[in-house]
């Protein structure tokens, strides 16, 4: 077992959690760029270092061993305190150093009320040598990387708030619903109303995510989508109806390859959160960023905690 801690060793921890993250050593190769058998070497070496068989791995697929589960968590929690400490030091000497890694829900940034370019470009001002990353996915899986640490915070339409995370309204979005070129609705030679949305196929967020239809309509549901752009491929096709942001769908009105649905009975505005761990104090880089996004969005502090009360239950999403 290690008696000290080395640089070696955290860069083999650092091999471990990369291939973890990928489900496996074949898949670890891209984010690594280093081949498999020297993946297997840095694993094999780790294990030897630590004295306990880290994975299965075989014809078998990959694996966890028990220990290696609470080895993972560990390196987590080691990863997320070295940062801590570089930034820490960093603000000792007046000077944001570290990393400063976001998670963001996709096409959020085509929103013209979303400033989150305003606030990189002030905070790269104030803190030159912070390394920032950007990830975009889907909001669960926001919601997750924020819980485990290797996002410090998020931006989404999060449906249920975990009771360990703090939402924060940061702005909204329009919501419609949307067919595409070829649907039944889209070239209709009557106004559509309500019953005309029974027994319609519907695209649905493989997210909690309830969508704001009227009461008694159920709509058929064979395609599941996590991403805005996936939720858009299946109303192009034109035969599914869905939910998109006003913003991101406005592409395709402008083409006239996609159509509101009765918008003004359906649209509905969502709330964008800005979401973070709940602590006591939390490390100098990302406070720093999240006083330049409250700025960047017209927020000053005394707005932030009233934000923050206005957050109880949450809010449909689309």
């Amino acid at each position: 077992m290690l008696s000290n801690l080395t640089e070696g060793d955290i860069r083999l921890l650092k091999v471990f959690a990369k291939v973890v993250e990928a489900g496996g050593f074949s898949a670890a190769q891209i984010d690594l760029n280093i081949s498999q058998s020297t993946i297997s070497t840095h694993m094999t070496s780790l294990e030897q270092r630590l004295g306990v068989r880290l994975c299965e791995r075989g014809r078998s697929g990959f694996r966890l061993t028990e220990r290696g589960q609470l080895i993972y968590q560990a390196s987590q929690r080691l990863f997320m305190a070295l940062d801590e400490f570089r930034s820490d030091a960093g603000a000792a000497r007046n000077c944001l150093t570290g990393n400063l890694a976001i998670g963001m829900l996709d096409s959020l940034i085509t929103n013209p009320v979303c400033c989150l370019h305003q606030a990189i470009a002030a905070f790269h001002h104030k803190a030159p040598e912070v390394q920032c990353s950007i990830r975009v996915t889907s909001p669960s899986e926001i919601e997750r990387m924020v819980l485990e640490g290797s996002c410090d915070m998020g931006l989404g339409a999060c449906g249920q708030h975990s009771p360990y995370l703090e939402y924060e309204d940061i702005f909204e979005e329009r919501q419609a619903l949307y067919c595409g070129h070829g649907h039944p609705l889209f070239a209709p030679d009557h106004e559509i109303g309500i019953a005309d949305l029974k027994d319609q196929q519907f695209v649905r967020r493989a997210y909690a995510a309830p969508e704001k239809l009227p009461p008694g309509i159920k709509l058929a549901s064979t395609a599941v989508a996590d991403l805005m752009e996936s939720v858009a491929a299946f109303i192009l096709s034109g035969v599914y109806i869905g939910f998109l942001p006003v913003h991101v769908a406005q592409h395709w009105v402008a083409l006239d390859q996609m159509r509101p649905i009765l918008e003004p009975t359906l649209g509905y505005q969502n709330p964008v959160y800005l979401v973070t761990r709940k602590t006591e104090e939390k490390k100098p880089v990302l406070s720093v960023f999240l006083k330049e996004l409250r700025l960047a969005h017209g927020q000053q502090p005394a707005q932030k905690h009233a934000a923050k009360r206005m957050v109880g239950r949450p809010r449909a999403v689309g």
